[in-house]
């Protein structure tokens, strides 16, 4: 949906809440208060029922490296580092590496860490507005420098995976080998994918380069918009909640010593 709760939320609410969440999200080095950070944010944001299929895509792509990092951190942890006496238990010894049980839940948290960024990063990007953005960096008198870089940035990752698809559809239809299985069988899928991409990143740059160009960009140290956006009160009520949360976390985290293993 195109018109949902999340994409009628004023920019400025919505920054604060991201930068909220990456804040809470590297408090905790114990999966269970990321974890119910996670459950909350899909709680608030499934029911706008997004177009999540790319991003559950590009989730369902990392699950091969994100294995590989519970793995590798369940040996390699140092048990004298832990807080918490439980965490040096060890749960198995394989080849003489010891795995412990808190290299286990420092995995995990790992594991959340990555799926939230994720998930917040691409529901932010499709809920916002290039123009939306622009229009917050101007309104903190931003360099223009620094607001087209981000925006950019921030635009293009939508715009790449579309055109990721399309190349990976135009690559089958020609016979490509594009449906290698495991690890070392998707790297070499992406071969005849990367090259075609790289290529179409690098057009699309100059053509925008040209168009800011023509369109004067960095004529005048400020611009205009095409719509004035104020935060609404059920906007401030978001921002000052999440706020709020992210001073609880920090006060559970720092006073309270809650939530590290």
């Amino acid at each position: 949906m195109d018109d949902s709760y999340l994409h009628r939320m004023d920019v400025t609410a919505k920054i604060v809440c991201f930068f909220c969440v990456v804040v809470m999200v590297f408090l905790f080095n114990h999966p269970l208060p990321n974890l119910l950070l996670a459950a909350a944010l899909l709680a608030a944001v499934l029911p706008a029922r997004l177009r999540m299929k790319s991003v559950f895509g590009a989730l369902k792509a990392l699950i091969p490296v994100i294995l590989l990092i519970i793995a590798i951190t369940c040996f390699t942890a140092v048990p004298k580092n832990f807080r918490l006496p439980s965490s040096a238990q060890v749960l198995f010894t394989l080849l003489g590496a010891k795995a412990t049980l808190g290299g286990l839940l420092q995995g995990l948290t790992f594991m959340l860490r990555i799926f939230i960024m994720v998930f917040v990063t691409s529901v932010f990007t499709i809920c916002t507005p290039v123009d939306a953005l622009l229009g917050f960096f101007n309104k903190i008198k931003a360099s223009y420098v620094l607001s087209i870089v981000v925006a950019t940035a921030i635009s293009f990752v939508p715009t790449m995976m579309q055109k990721k698809e399309m190349i990976f559809q135009a690559q089958r239809a020609r016979g490509a080998g594009v449906g290698g299985k495991g690890i070392l069988g998707q790297l070499r899928a992406y071969v005849p994918i990367m090259i075609p991409l790289v290529t179409n990143s690098i057009l699309m740059a100059d053509h925008l380069s040209i168009a800011m160009t023509n369109r004067g960009y960095g004529a005048n140290r400020g611009w205009t918009n095409l719509t004035e956006t104020k935060m609404r009160p059920s906007d401030w009520l978001v921002s000052a909640g999440a706020i709020a949360l992210t001073i609880g976390c920090i006060l559970i985290r720092f006073v309270l010593r809650i939530g590290m293993i």
